[in-house]
């Protein structure tokens, strides 16, 4: 292994590390000691173990004994693993214990393979595993596509795929195919998958592993064991837990149980829901949970806990309908709007751009009226309108520059192609020549020179046009970068485009005053005209309008009382109080079952 391979290899770990490990784990759901869980063998739950599959019930599993380590469990399964699991059960949790353990092993060794996590909700039909496993690693872990293609083949990391239950249902079965065909081209690769068990047993497509194992209940010695370890205050919940069966029911799941100790700890005010009174249930436990979070470390009250409570079920809403299990400022769209809210907001957009391109005829003229250029002034008016309208009504400026109205589409990261913007400039300066030649030939009355001036533009539009592309998305470590990396690089593509066509214009004109073929008065009207109006275009087709489209939808949520102006700020406040996980630039509720108590909410 040379040293560029080693330094791909520690950048890799890195990140996993931070996202997942100080990210994720360290900022569990209660705070505290992870439960040691129970496995059990199912066999059944395999395609190609040759059980039967109604072999699936629990009087078939085959346990394992008390305190095995899901470490242990994995490579005594050739490291090839499906985890099942009921809601709440720890699979995620567990998951990550594992993580902890092969980043020990690959940080100390560099023969191991590293391990990667994936949520699978970002599967859709269509693509083999590899190809998606290539394209996650460069979105969410900025692994360039031919490395991390190289690294599936020579096995030098895991994939360990978390929610096979939360892909689409339409697309459930064809990710089922897609992990048996990579299981069968990549034999030696190690995978881990947990799936929920309901959602795993109703799917047709049964998953070729080497071996399944279904996470098992908390038996009451474990629940009193960690009850006991926490001290007195918690001996109320669990005289509760002896006295009341639907309880301890309710218990036998680590994140029921970190719930209780949680309301248990943190006393509710008066008239809020108390534990131990006969008529528990799942809802009214996250009520409780919830209610109390919301005014957990009370110093800090800039949202009221109805505010918190109605926002974090109206994103809820957006998450579940989209979705997406992780939440990022950027996936705020005007779709989230009524219709017809929606609908004005893209007619609003489609007014600010041709607002700010027609802006761009304003300096350029009022020069002209200095002058008594009243002619001339009129016509770059009318032609400012003219190029305004026509961006505005197609929703591009240039052929590839899109302007969405109706979508906010962020452009994060920018590539640049030295040999297509040489060519690009030298077609463009040819096209540019023939207009200039032609609009001389028309226009003989203002001796303005266009054989200097079109050139530039047609040179400056046609090397944009080829050589600048968005680039891939990048990993997100911190709130809206994705946003502000957006108006960074549409701010840079004004400054550029303006400059060049300013500097190269400038020359051109100077030269052709110097044969005595222009006047000079119009000449820098227009090119200031052609800076402006090229710049601001390309601009906002490079990230400037996602920026400020997203400004004016986080405005209009705010205004209708949807989200909060500063949403970082109470989206970290949210995970302090273990209402939300922050992961990277993203947010994820601290469970799936969290997540579908506030999408149920009124």
């Amino acid at each position: 292994m040379n040293e560029q391979e080693r330094h791909n290899r520690a950048v890799m770990l890195r990140r996993v590390r931070s996202v997942w490990l100080e990210g994720v784990l360290e900022e569990s759901l209660h705070g505290g000691q992870i439960i040691d869980l129970g496995f059990a063998h199912r066999p059944a739950a395999l395609g190609n173990s040759g059980v039967p599959s109604w072999q699936q019930a629990p009087e078939y599993d085959l346990l394992l004994p008390v305190g095995t380590k899901i470490e242990d469990v994995f490579a005594a399964a050739g490291r090839v693993l499906l985890v099942l699991g009921e809601p709440g059960a720890g699979k995620t949790t567990m998951l990550l214990q594992l993580v902890s353990h092969l980043m020990a092993a690959a940080e100390a060794d560099e023969t191991c393979p590293m391990p990667a996590v994936f949520s699978l909700a970002a599967y859709t039909n269509g693509r083999s595993l590899t190809q998606w496993l290539v394209e996650q690693l460069a979105n969410n872990y900025e692994v360039p596509r031919k490395l991390g293609e190289r690294w599936i083949d020579a096995g030098q990391f895991i994939p360990l795929l978390d929610g096979l239950d939360e892909v689409d249902p339409a697309h459930r079965p064809a990710c089922a195919e897609a992990i048996n065909e990579f299981r069968a081209r990549h034999p030696n690769v190690a995978l881990l998958v947990t799936a929920r068990n309901r959602d795993y047993q109703a799917l047709a497509t049964r998953l070729h592993m080497d071996k399944a194992i279904i996470l098992q209940p908390l038996s009451p010695e474990q629940i009193d064991t960690y009850l006991a370890r926490r001290g007195k205050k918690l001996d109320g919940l669990r005289a509760s837990l002896a006295a009341d069966r639907t309880l301890r029911e309710l218990a036998q799941t680590p994140l029921m149980l970190s719930i209780m100790t949680l309301a248990a700890n943190r006393p509710p005010e008066s008239g809020s829901a108390a534990l131990g009174d006969g008529l528990l249930s799942r809802s009214h436990l996250f009520d409780v949970y919830v209610e109390r979070m919301a005014r957990y470390r009370g110093k800090n009250m800039s949202y009221s806990p109805s505010d918190t409570i109605s926002w974090l079920s109206w994103l809820a809403k957006q998450m579940t309908r989209a979705l997406k299990p992780t939440f990022f400022l950027e996936d705020m769209q005007p779709s989230w709007l009524p219709a017809d809210a929606g609908r004005r907001f893209a007619r609003s957009s489609r007014w600010m751009v041709f607002g700010l391109l027609a802006a761009a005829a304003l300096p350029p003229v009022f020069i002209l009226l200095l002058f008594g250029r009243w002619g001339a002034a009129g016509a770059l008016l009318l032609i400012g309108l003219l190029a305004a309208a026509v961006p505005t009504l197609s929703g591009r400026f240039l052929l590839r520059g899109r302007l969405p109205f109706g979508r906010i589409e962020t452009v994060e990261s920018l590539g640049w192609s030295w040999p297509w913007a040489a060519l690009g400039f030298g077609i463009g300066a040819l096209v540019g020549l023939g207009l200039g030649a032609l609009a001389a030939w028309l226009d003989r009355w203002t001796n303005t020179p266009w054989l200097a001036l079109l050139p530039v533009a047609g040179a400056t539009l046609t090397m944009i046009e080829n050589a600048l592309l968005r680039g891939e998305l990048r990993l997100r470590t911190t709130p809206g970068q994705g946003v502000a990396q957006s108006r960074r690089n549409g701010l840079m593509v004004l400054g550029m485009v303006a400059a060049v066509v300013l500097v190269l214009g400038g020359a051109a004109v100077a030269v052709a005053a110097v044969v005595g073929r222009g006047a000079l008065v119009p000449a820098a009207a227009w090119l200031l005209w052609l800076s402006l109006y090229l710049g601001v275009g390309s601009g906002l087709s490079f990230g400037l309008l996602a920026y400020l489209q997203h400004r004016r939808l986080r405005a209009i949520l705010h205004d209708r009382g949807s989200f909060p102006a500063d949403a970082a700020g109470f989206l970290n406040l949210a995970a302090e109080r273990n209402l939300l996980r922050k992961v990277g630039g993203g947010y994820t509720f601290v469970h799936a079952l969290l997540l579908d108590y506030f999408n149920e909410r009124p």
